[in-house]
């Protein structure tokens, strides 16, 4: 059974450079979203970039097999792609808690949730480098974020992932987790 590994956690956990590290770029699912694209960020390769109408007509035609919301912005994997990503192989997706738990209704044990833990005061470090304006609002959401880890940790299915290490030993732990 080919599975869709999720990973889950605050903005500036890590999640989709572990991701990236960890799987090919064909494997990865392209999400739509209504954010605009970070720095580098490529319409098709990064996400399916969108307006908010856009995405309320995707949505009114049932096209999402999860949708949400975070930081004020939509999120959402089409029924079509994740349902062809999983007849050719395993596959994966940065994502939300409610987006994993939707799935996971729809699929079960075929989406497969990574969790990076990480520290606020770390997060903060992290984002101050990325874009700094962005600092208070983000740690904001931090305290939601350890409120989803208690849910996740109801599925016996989920990796846990120390985040306060290197990307290569988050790599080499997700390895481990999944041998």
């Amino acid at each position: 059974m080919n599975h869709c590994y999720l990973f889950i956690g605050p903005s500036g956990s890590g999640k989709t450079s572990l991701a990236e590290r960890a799987f090919s770029p064909e494997q990865k699912i392209i999400s739509y979203t209504t954010r605009a694209p970070r720095k580098g960020e490529k319409h098709g390769t990064d996400y399916y970039f969108v307006s908010k109408k856009e995405f309320e007509q995707m949505v009114q035609q049932e096209q999402f097999a999860e949708y949400d919301t975070y930081d004020g912005q939509f999120y959402g994997i089409a029924k079509a792609t994740l349902q062809n990503a999983l007849a050719v192989g395993d596959c994966y997706d940065p994502i939300t808690t409610t987006g994993f738990i939707n799935l996971h209704r729809l699929f079960g044990n075929q989406m497969v949730p990574i969790w990076i833990n990480i520290s606020k005061e770390t997060i903060i470090d992290r984002l101050e480098k990325r874009d700094a304006s962005e600092v208070a609002r983000r740690s904001a959401i931090f305290q939601q974020d350890q409120e989803n880890l208690a849910l996740l940790r109801k599925f016996p299915n989920l990796i846990e992932i120390n985040g306060e290490t290197s990307l290569d030993d988050m790599l080499a732990q997700l390895q481990q987790a999944l041998n």
